[in-house]
């Protein structure tokens, strides 16, 4: 155990210097950040046979998640506040799709994750060292495109696992981080969840994560304590809606979305 007793001086170290640099301050919770992962990953590990074991690997998830989540309220002091939670069981299976910003989105999600809920990727990623071998452990969905394979027929494809496996998925619809200078904004939406959501039959669930720029910027070398706002959308029924409505009722849940981001997020603060 002797190298947490040096993880434990480079962080007083880091605390001393914190004191008169914000850039210290910064990489100083990013170690913290790097903690937590570690030990939600080592729970989540220590977990999956059990949940093997019952048949609720889909759930190994929800356990780093969790894991993550109260490590980081410790270490970083993020609080996450959820208005709809309640929603997020009312519309089980669904295709949940939220907001992506940074990587501090990891905390977010460790708190809003439901149980039974996987994470829909590229097939190369279940190669990867590590990332790759907890994602299959967790049941997660992998899929890949053929060269004559259009978009709709690849997400047919993965709605048949979601409805065999019973589970939620989650999806950023972005494709990618968002980062604004001007205030709060989504990307345009692509429209793999609405694929998913429409051939496997089920609702989609808009989940709504606030600004993250008063709490984390790393452009700034910005980290602070706070509490993050977090809104649950009504479920929206894909039912009677046909394939090539699907780019408009993207279109709409894009704008609604954008709505409320605006309406929780507060004003920003002057980082400079």
């Amino acid at each position: 155990m002797h190298w947490l007793a040096w993880v434990a001086i480079a962080d007083g170290c880091l605390a001393v210097g914190a004191q008169f640099s914000r850039k210290v301050s910064y990489y100083r919770r990013l170690l913290r950040f790097g903690i937590c992962a570690l030990f939600a990953s080592a729970v989540t590990f220590l977990a999956l046979p059990a949940l093997w074991a019952v048949g609720k690997q889909a759930s190994g998830n929800w356990v780093a998640g969790r894991a993550f989540y109260y490590s980081t309220l410790v270490m970083l002091g993020i609080s996450v506040e959820i208005e709809g939670e309640e929603l997020l069981d009312k519309a089980r299976p669904c295709v949940l799709a939220g907001n992506h910003q940074t990587m501090f989105d990891l905390i977010m999600l460790g708190r809003v994750f439901p149980k039974q809920t996987v994470i829909l990727a590229k097939r190369a990623v279940s190669y990867y060292p590590f990332v790759g071998w907890f994602m299959r452990l967790s049941d997660d969905i992998f899929i890949s495109r053929g060269n004559k394979q259009s978009s709709s027929d690849m997400f047919k494809r993965a709605s048949d696992v979601l409805k065999s496996k019973d589970v939620s998925v989650w999806f950023f619809p972005e494709g990618t981080r968002g980062r604004f200078d001007d205030g709060p904004d989504l990307l345009p939406f692509k429209l793999g969840a609405f694929l998913l959501a429409y051939h496997a039959k089920v609702p989609i669930v808009p989940v709504v994560a606030m600004d993250f720029h008063n709490l984390y910027n790393k452009r700034k070398f910005w980290s602070m304590p706070g509490t993050f706002k977090i809104k649950v959308m009504e479920p929206i029924s894909l039912e009677g809606v046909k394939e090539e409505d699907l780019k408009d009722l993207m279109n709409q849940t894009r704008d609604r979305m954008l709505v409320e981001l605006k309406r929780i997020s507060p004003p920003r603060i002057n980082l400079d």
